[in-house]
């Protein structure tokens, strides 16, 4: 009887927790509403940059006195401008102009002429209003035009000629700006969130208690030195490994976090929020918070691939178990760890944190279903829901789950089935949680129109490109990270070829890993961008199956299956080699085999480069590592090892998988040694991580002798992404409120990155320091570099502005908002005048069209 009711009071809870998960999507949410009124209180009316983000504020209201109009009309000059004038029409009129000309009042918005008319002699005032509705122009309380669907003018200055004259008093400026994404939970919100949270825990913990362990713990994990040794190694390559191009871009996101209060498109996108991929960033931002010297910063990934290895330990143990046939394996999966995780990371992207989540359910479903312990899925739902919300290759997480539910239904019956269902699926609803806690549907959905409308889009029919990405010479493709990559493609072969037999308990797993490794696979091409360092998102299955498959083979004790998977095992290798050892940024610095100078490593070399790209391939002497003969002489002393040794003829294929999975990583291990080695006593990555400091610019010296750090210390300076992970101290410019903090200088890139400067100052793509091309220009500060010309560390500007910034005065008020409203879209054609798609040629400055090539460009080192 007691069972019974139980089983009803999961089930109800179950329900409820569910229901209550999908009303928070559309409770409502207080939101900021930022006023900004010009001019600043208790000042007269002076010229000031205003830079807003987005560009065109919810609202503007102005009020021009005629006595400042004849003022202008008899000196010369506008009376209003938000946009300075530029030879690209298109972009001026994005602007609010209000002139007069020989008495003609003259009032322009967002690229239409709203009124010409002439200036009353009387005493009298204009008052113009522009929102999402349209634009008004009223005289003295009497409205003389309106333009429906205008919308409101961008905004980056508020500029007059009647600046200081005693007949501005009067004049007033009063902006809304558009922060639609900063909201709060309403009173009546949080108490919703409360109680979810409260009876998820409750049908979570209830779960695991009700349908517990059938089979008793056979026996524990027996810890190796294995398991010392990996985690030590992450800890050293901490300090060697190198830098991913993304590692600036999500720093900056979690940096700005807690001045925001939301997970927002730090560089582009209008800084809208990167939902629903928010776990892996919230984590980074709480890391960050904590300290931002190179060191701690990049402990976070090292953290996170220790907490995967025991994941998967746990994994193949409860898979597996402890038998003497498998001693090997723990050492096996060590080195298909390494091979994963050492090219790709350490990476402050979100993909470490998804292989971790990935990774832990795995674990816990393989877990649950060696003792037939139905409850334990519901924690497995919660680890999967989390994980889908890291990145879109987070879906992985489902998969296997969706291998334990025929188990899972069999493991009850009646309403005990029912209750255990509802609860196991309600435990997904945390993702409601984190998605909604402090936001709304219309947020999730404009979010995502933005980051369609205005960066790289492309179909699942285009995924082919990430793996051919992998094949040509750039930086994304070099050997080191082709190597697992094309190692899976060879272990999902084998398992094929082993499919049929499943005589041993390994097969069954194997088959089970390819299965999740698929969906894995699926999952990555419905991601829209296609770069591969999104396949660290799948590791987690393909380190365990790599493992397995160098364990045991492409199948059973036979020659020529054998000899055959030894031939495709060193074709792979041939490919693998082929790759160029180009690494990205300071990652480079001192590389054997690389390039020095400021080429860029996101670059593709072109086919006749053909001496470039030998002077990258790996080799010994004149030998390369990619020589077909070097492959041919190791596959014939195979053949003859296999005529001699029956156990080779068993295990041929396994062997050149393992000799090639130790040619990576010894590799790796040797040009990241040499790589410091060869820099000092100058500046290193590793050297600059040991010193736990703030990067380069404790290095990099000014003329009066002062270090970088020292110099910005205080100022706010904006750092290219693309060399941001070496700057991680410097004071970011806030994005926040509907508007951008303005740098005082600007920190560059030496390699003339396509993407480094242009994704944050190209107002196509919602840069949101796109305002600096339009009222600031770059001074050149001199610096000394800290190590040889052959390693040019970048630059500094200083940046002045048009005029100065802040001459203005801001008040905060809010509103309340249901899930379904808000402001209307920016993600189409008028908004920033450039279609959806644009951003495929604004990425690339060499196809960008004539007409939108101005001087800004030039200006910032874009050209």
């Amino acid at each position: 009887m007691q069972q019974r009711f139980t089983a009803w009071i999961l089930l109800v809870s179950a329900l409820v927790t569910a229901a209550m998960a999908l009303s928070l999507p559309l409770a409502p949410v207080t939101v900021d509403q930022p006023i900004v009124t010009w001019p600043k209180q208790g000042e007269r009316v002076s010229n000031t940059v205003v830079p807003l983000l987005p560009y065109r504020p919810l609202e503007l209201t102005a009020e021009v006195p005629c006595a400042a109009i004849s003022a202008v009309n008899a000196t010369g000059g506008e009376v209003l401008r938000t946009l300075p004038p530029s030879r690209d029409s298109a972009q001026q009129d994005h602007g609010l102009t209000m002139r007069v000309v020989n008495g003609i009042v003259q009032v322009r918005a967002s690229g239409k002429s709203i009124i010409e008319e002439r200036l009353p002699r009387t005493d009298c005032s204009y008052r113009v209003i522009a929102n999402g509705t349209g634009i008004e122009v009223w005289r003295d309380g009497i409205q003389l035009v309106r333009h429906a669907g205008v919308l409101p003018p961008q905004v980056a200055m508020l500029e007059t000629g009647a600046a200081g004259m005693a007949e501005s008093d009067g004049m007033r400026v009063v902006l809304n700006t558009d922060a639609r994404f900063q909201s709060t939970p309403t009173n009546a919100k949080f108490v919703l969130l409360i109680v979810h949270g409260f009876l998820l825990i409750g049908c979570i913990t209830l779960a695991v208690l009700r349908f517990r362990a059938k089979r008793p713990s056979e026996d524990r994990i027996r810890w190796r030195a294995v398991d010392f040794l990996v985690p030590a190694a992450l800890l050293v390559w901490t300090v060697l490994g190198p830098t991913n191009d993304d590692d600036g871009w999500y720093l900056r996101h979690a940096l700005n976090l807690g001045e925001v209060g939301y997970v927002g498109n730090y560089y582009h996108s209008f800084n809208a929020p990167e939902t629903p991929f928010l776990v892996a960033q919230y984590l980074l931002a709480g890391w960050t918070s904590m300290g931002t010297s190179m060191l701690w910063v990049r402990l976070f990934p090292a953290l996170l691939g220790i907490g995967t290895w025991f994941a998967l330990r746990w994994f193949l143990h409860s898979a597996l178990g402890e038998r003497r046939a498998y001693r090997a394996l723990p050492w096996l999966l060590a080195l298909a760890f390494l091979v994963w995780w050492l090219p790709y990371n350490p990476t402050l992207r979100p993909e470490p944190v998804t292989c971790l989540g990935v990774a832990l359910t795995l674990a816990l479903c393989e877990y649950a279903r060696r003792r037939e312990w139905p409850g334990l899925m519901a924690p497995a739902v919660l680890l999967a829901a989390l994980t889908t919300l890291t990145m879109g290759a987070g879906l992985i997480a489902w998969a296997p789950v969706a291998l334990q539910l025929p188990w899972l239904w069999r493991s009850a019956r009646g309403r005990d089935r029912l209750a255990l269902l509802a609860a196991v699926l309600s435990s997904g609803t945390v993702a409601f949680t984190v998605l909604f806690a402090d936001g709304k549907l219309a947020d999730l959905i404009e979010a995502t129109k933005i980051h369609y409308y205005y960066w790289i889009t492309m179909g699942w029919t285009e995924e082919w490109g990430r793996y051919g990405t992998l094949l040509v010479p750039t930086g994304s493709g070099n050997w080191a990270k082709r190597a697992p990559v094309l190692l899976m493609i060879v272990c999902l072969v084998f398992v094929v070829a082993r499919a049929r037999r499943r005589k041993w308990r390994v097969d069954a797993v194997m088959v089970r890993l390819a299965g999740v490794l698929g969906f894995g696979m699926v999952a990555l091409a419905i991601i829209p961008t296609k770069w591969t360092h999104h396949f660290v998102g799948i590791a987690a299955p393909a380190i365990a199956l790599l493992a397995l498959t160098t364990f045991a083979g492409p199948r059973g004790r036979r020659t020529v299956p054998a000899v055959a998977g030894g031939l495709f095992v060193a074709f792979t290798g041939v490919v693998i080699f082929s790759g160029p050892n180009l690494w990205h940024g300071f990652g480079a610095w001192g590389q054997p085999f690389s390039l020095t100078g400021n080429i860029d490593p996101m670059r593709t070399l072109d086919p006749d480069e053909k001496d470039l790209v030998e002077t990258l391939m790996l080799a010994i002497g004149p030998v390369k590592a990619n020589n077909v003969l070097l492959w041919a002489g190791a596959i014939g002393l195979c053949w003859f090892l296999l005529r001699r040794r029956r156990r080779w003829a068993a295990l041929g294929s396994a062997r050149v998988l393992l000799g090639t999975q130790a040619l990576v990583v010894a590799l790796l291990l040797v040009l990241f040694v040499i790589a410091p080695l060869r820099q000092l006593p100058g500046w290193s990555l590793a050297s600059g991580t040991l010193r736990n400091g703030c990067g380069i610019a404790d290095t990099v010296r000014l003329q009066d002798g002062k270090s970088l750090t020292d110099h910005l210390a205080g100022r706010v300076a904006y750092v290219d992404w693309s060399i941001g992970i070496g700057y991680p101290c410097v004071a970011i410019p806030a994005v926040k409120d509907g508007m951008v903090t303005p740098p005082e200088y600007r920190v560059l890139a030496a390699e003339k990155f396509t993407m480094g400067g242009l994704v944050s100052v190209y107002e196509g793509i919602g840069g949101t320091h796109g305002f600096l091309g339009r009222v600031a220009e770059m001074v050149k500060v001199p610096a000394d570099a800290p190590n040889s010309a052959d390693f040019p560390w970048g630059g500094l500007e200083r940046v002045k502005y048009l005029h100065e910034p802040g001459r203005y005065s801001v008040a905060m008020t809010h509103r309340v908002e249901h899930g379904l409203e808000g402001p209307p879209t920016i993600a189409r054609l008028e908004y920033a005048g450039v279609p959806a798609g644009y951003v495929e040629q604004a990425i690339d400055p060499t196809r960008l069209p004539d007409d939108v090539d101005d001087d800004r460009y030039d200006t910032l080192g874009l050209r």
